[in-house]
């Protein structure tokens, strides 16, 4: 118990009630604060929200998804009309089976000829063989005096004529070769360019169909079956609602109570849900508030788009929290009475915030005793005693 003596000697001790007794600041070496309730508008958004245009244009043949449906990346969203890229496709492949085969004969006409010039070279290489034969018999004939001139030159002539028969075969075997090494290229190349061009009509083929960039749920169809839809031109939006997040705009005083990882109250449809700040610039925009993100737990269904209300604890100040009841106000001042080596001390405090029956103050040491609620007529410098 907490007692109060004016005057030791002229009056009786007085016992001060149960409730008059020094209670310590709450504190434990890092002070109090008082916060309020508060909220704030907040938006439903996606990290992944997508305007998924065409590439190609064309007429809306079919759209085999409807808003609010659920789709697995690569799944068709809108389907154009492909029916010039079809027939492109089939010319280019006709194109590139045509060019296939003429690369094929090329090279048989290429093998076959080679094959019957190298007889005739072969042939005319025999027969090379055997005017010289014959002419040097007849060389000898004649030393001999057994055959005449004439039938020598003969002999001469048969093999100038075999040498350039030889000679003419070669050319023609060497000059068909130069051809194949042309003929056979250039076909090569017309096959690879129809092939290319196969590749580009398969391409501009699949381009008519729009595909899901990613798994996502479909928020909106922004074309109607027979439309005509420009190449670029947004036919669907598609979201990732596991990329569901809140946007909360808070004034700059409140910013500090929504730092990275601190929980808050998100409510939306009479529903409420559980935020974790994500992410929060601490920077004021031109609205004068704070943008911060959070997630929401089991919000994976919330509509994007659609505005929820923030409901957190604002810190009011921070310092030593005190019952309200321990403050005095005394000529403009506010103050306290600490209870130090039995007597009770006087001490000037600032107020910091209020929260209902308590106060946040400065100007107090953590664990101080503070007595609360005050005696009647307390004084600076009288004694106290705790029993």
């Amino acid at each position: 118990m907490l007692a109060q003596d004016r005057n030791e000697n002229q009056r009786p001790r007085r016992r001060a009630s149960q409730d008059d007794h020094p209670q310590r600041a709450d504190g434990d070496g890092e002070g109090g604060h008082a916060d309020r309730p508060a909220h704030a508008s907040a938006t439903i958004h996606a990290e992944r929200d997508s305007q998924v245009a065409t590439q190609s244009s064309g007429a809306v043949q079919s759209i085999p998804v409807s808003q609010g449906q659920a789709v697995a990346k690569g799944d068709v969203l809108v389907k154009l009309d492909d029916t010039a890229q079809q027939q492109a496709l089939d010319n280019a492949r006709l194109q590139q089976r045509q060019a296939q085969i003429s690369l094929d004969q090329t090279r048989q006409s290429t093998s076959q000829g080679t094959g019957a010039l190298q007889a005739s070279v072969t042939s005319a290489q025999a027969a090379l063989a055997q005017a010289e034969q014959n002419a040097q018999s007849a060389e000898k004939l004649y030393g001999l005096g057994g055959i005449s001139l004439a039938d020598v030159q003969a002999a001469r002539s048969q093999l100038a004529q075999a040498q350039a028969q030889l000679a003419q075969a070669r050319n023609t075997l060497e000059q068909n070769g130069r051809s194949a090494g042309n003929s056979v290229p250039l076909a090569q190349v017309q096959l690879d360019t129809a092939r290319t061009a196969v590749r580009q009509a398969e391409q501009n083929l699949s381009r008519t169909a729009v595909r899901a960039p990613f798994a996502g749920t479909v928020a909106d169809v922004l074309t109607e079956v027979g439309e005509f839809a420009g190449q670029g031109t947004p036919v669907i939006r598609l979201v990732d609602p596991g990329s569901v997040r809140a946007r909360v705009g808070v004034p700059t005083a409140d910013a500090a109570a929504l730092t990275e990882g601190v929980k808050f109250n998100l409510s939306y449809g009479g529903k409420s849900y559980v935020a974790t700040v994500v992410d929060s610039s601490g920077i004021a925009g031109k609205d004068r508030l704070v943008p911060i993100t959070a997630t929401i737990e089991g919000g994976n269904a919330l509509p994007v788009g659609a505005a929820a209300r923030a409901s957190y604890r604002a810190t009011l100040g921070s310092g030593l929290l005190i019952p309200a009841s321990a403050l005095q106000v005394e000529g403009g001042e506010n103050a306290v009475y600490v209870a130090r080596s039995g007597k009770a001390e006087r001490e000037v405090v600032q107020v910091v915030a209020e929260s209902g029956n308590r106060v946040v103050v400065s100007g107090l040491q953590d664990g101080d005793a503070v007595i609360s609620p005050l005696p009647a007529g307390v004084q600076d410098g009288a004694k106290v005693v705790v029993k």
